[in-house]
């Protein structure tokens, strides 16, 4: 502390650059769905498909009503849809317009505009409507635009498909701004627009509001604490100020490098309340044991092991395939050392007053660590059953109407509850023997066991659509079925068709039918998708048999087994791999820092491994906890056991550094009763995101709160007794 004056001016210079650069950069907000995907091929290429593989932007719209399918209803419908359409040359698809358009058809009708499908409406009547609905085809569209209680005369709920340019995918602002646009024709029927960019927008708003209530909140709490501990407001004072200028420089960070805020990038400043408070907790405690500068010389080391070794748990989110879990450990870290570094220059800036030493007591009885021990069996046994969840909607704020909205389409919509594998073949689709290894490969899918046999879709079957014709068959097209007879037969090419004969049929496909083309076919024609519907339940064991039967049944050599369905498996997959290596990594790094360190002190090869059981213990105990609860591992509770094992650590060092330098009991205690205070404020602040309106954060909340409370019982209450039993 010689050079304290000097190092107060950097943490100022540090400070005011930090402030003008939140202050001209500002900070981005943004809540992407591929930030919080692991980084592998098959993630990667359904991103890519939904991206590639279609040239319109779908905006769902929901609309309730007693009967959805009343002459009214169906009208105001076709109204709505037509100021879309000539407003925004969006392109709308609902109940009302498949009702109109077959009426249309089977008057030979040449037109298909809004006006005649409004006129064809108003010429029809309610048992008209009724008598169209069961048709035996219309149960395809059924399922696509009404409600399960449909019928054959009545629904509750509809959806209208809004098909704007395939663009917007890839920009967010315009996505927003039409969907908006949307939300404003739609105002008039008690719609509600259910677009991507509408939802992330909601989510990120209820986030903001939820975090500008819980940062302030976190502070109260931790002033609360510390007034308990210090029991003089100027000290208090003193400790929120190195807090917050170590979460200014956080934040100051995030600017700095273009770090978008999402809602776990959000959490940051409230998690920095809960830990950074703990080293002015330590700090100044210890200055009021021992005065300066002798408190500062005894707390330095052991102050310096807890923020490598709580920066070593975050930073082994880097090892994670999840982008936003990497950004999360790394700025995470970053505040750690701000906290270590601006901490003791600013808190003993006063010097420290001599009181009343108040001890935390810690029973002598040996039985606890039989109680561990028993304890540890029962957790593990859980721990190894905990479930993995993935969905981006789970961020959804429960209390919010597009929450229920949504709720509503996932509960009684079929489609919407859809599951689909697809098959990416790479190579020359023109090429008459990959047609064939394809047409091979499907037939191959429709033995599998989880496979929808009548949903499958390619290429050939698509084309098989345009050039056979059934009743009421709207994809059929004559001068396309003229042309595909004269080079295919049975679903495959003719002998001795060429590539280019292949390739002048996907051209004409594509002209009359560029939207269905580009679902199954890539427009350079080097790869296509098999589409498969299947059932799995979305249980975890179907999936894994599905996958392998899939990729049993290939007979194309370079191919990729991707989709939603599988595509989210593999996310489950990567979520219970990245938590078993971030934990390793924390473990086995903390280990050898703290071998290191204690073997130097103790010559005791096991003085550095009984500083890491406890927390070791600490982290079997809290999966075990969570499945028990039923708290499943998602994209923010991953990394709760390397957090239990980074975080309680600290506890750990200072006990055990303070029992190797004096084995006094009492003074064991006075460092319990500092990190009962560091306990408190942790588990505070972690206690707050329980109440977040995003269920994600409010589980990550609970989950490291009582993590944190785990970690301080071992250390303090079976550490001890370990300690004593070895080194007497």
């Amino acid at each position: 502390m010689k050079h304290r004056k000097k190092f107060l001016v950097i943490i100022c210079v540090i400070s005011i650059f930090f402030s003008l650069n939140i202050l001209f950069k500002g900070i981005d907000y943004e809540f992407e769905e591929e930030n919080f995907l692991p980084r592998n091929e098959i993630v990667n290429e359904n991103e890519r498909i939904l991206k590639e593989y279609a040239n319109e932007y779908i905006v769902p719209v929901l609309i309730k009503n007693e009967n959805v399918l009343s002459k009214e209803n169906l009208l105001e419908m076709l109204k709505v849809e037509k100021k879309i359409y000539e407003e925004m040359g969006a392109k709308p698809l609902s109940i009302a317009d498949v009702i109109a358009s077959i009426y249309l058809y089977m008057k030979n009708s040449t037109s298909y505009s809004y006006e005649k499908k409004i006129e064809a409406m108003e010429n029809l009547s309610q048992n008209d409507i009724i008598n169209i609905l069961n048709f035996p085809f219309i149960k395809n569209y059924a399922s696509l635009l009404l409600s399960k209680d449909f019928d054959g005369t009545k629904a509750e709920a509809a959806i209208i498909r809004i098909a704007l340019d395939g663009s917007l995918i890839k920009d967010d602002k315009k996505a927003y701004e039409n969907e908006s646009r949307i939300a404003g024709y739609v105002k008039n029927i008690s719609a509600s627009v259910l677009g991507l960019r509408i939802i992330s927008e909601e989510i990120m708003n209820a986030n903001n509001k939820s975090i500008s209530i819980l940062l302030p909140l976190s502070f109260s709490l931790v002033i609360f604490v510390l007034l308990l501990l210090y029991r003089n407001f100027f000290d208090v004072l003193i400790s929120l100020l190195s807090l917050s200028l170590a979460i200014l420089w956080t934040v100051g960070f995030i600017s700095a490098f273009n770090i978008k805020f999402n809602p776990l990038i959000a959490s940051i400043p409230v998690l920095l309340v809960g830990i950074g408070i703990d080293y002015a907790i330590h700090v100044k405690m210890r200055i009021n044991e021992e005065g300066m500068p002798k408190a500062i010389d005894s707390i330095a080391i052991p102050l310096a092991l807890s923020a490598l070794t709580t920066s070593i748990a975050f930073l082994s989110n880097i090892s994670s395939t999840v982008p936003t879990l990497r950004t999360f450990g790394i700025v995470c870290s970053f505040g750690i050392f701000s906290c270590f570094f601006i901490t003791p220059y600013v808190t003993s800036f006063r010097k420290g007053r001599k009181r009343k030493k108040r001890k935390f007591y810690i029973p002598k009885n040996g039985k606890i660590v039989s109680i561990a021990i028993i304890f540890t069996i029962i957790t593990a046994y859980f721990a190894l059953n905990i479930e993995a969840e993935f969905d981006m909607l789970d961020f959804l704020p429960e209390k919010l109407e597009i929450t229920k909205d949504i709720n509503y389409l996932l509960k009684n919509f079929e489609i919407a509850q859809g599951e689909e594998a697809i098959i990416l073949a790479r190579g020359n689709a023109a090429d008459p023997a990959f047609l064939k290894n394809l047409w091979n490969t499907q037939k191959n899918i429709e033995d599998d066991e989880f496979v929808i046999k009548s949903g499958i879709s390619s290429i050939l079957t698509l084309m098989q659509d345009y050039a056979e014709k059934t009743p009421f068959d709207l994809r059929y097209n004559e001068s396309f079925s003229i042309e595909y007879k004269k080079y295919f037969e049975n679903g495959l090419p003719k002998e001795n068709v060429t590539e280019e004969e292949i390739k002048m049929l996907f051209n004409l496909l594509f002209k009359i039918a560029p939207n269905d083309a580009r679902r199954v076919l890539h427009p350079s024609y080097d790869e296509c998708l098999i589409r498969i519907p299947t059932n799995t339940g979305k249980k975890e064991q179907n999936i894994s048999i599905l996958y392998k039967q899939l990729k049993e049944d290939l007979e194309i050599k370079n191919a990729v087994i991707t989709g939603g369905i599988i595509s989210g498996y593999v996310i489950l997959k990567a979520f219970r791999s990245s938590q078993l290596k971030s934990l390793f990594i924390t473990i086995i790094v903390s280990f050898i820092i703290l071998e290191i360190i204690f073997f130097r002190r103790t010559k005791h090869l096991l003085a550095g491994l009984l500083c890491l059981l406890p927390v070791v213990l600490s982290a079997i105990w809290i999966i075990g906890t969570m499945s028990m609860l039923g708290i499943p591992l998602t994209i923010t509770t991953i990394s709760v056991a390397s957090l239990a094992v980074g975080l309680g650590i600290d506890y750990s060092i200072h006990l055990s550094y303070r029992y190797f330098d004096t084995k006094k009991q009492e003074e064991i205690e006075l460092t319990a009763f500092a990190l009962l205070g560091s306990a408190l404020t942790t588990i505070s602040a972690f206690a707050l995101l329980s109440f977040s309106p995003l269920p994600p954060l409010r589980l990550f909340g609970i989950s490291i709160a009582i993590a944190i409370s785990y970690s301080f019982i071992a250390c303090v209450f079976v550490l001890p007794a370990i300690l004593k039993r070895l080194f007497p």
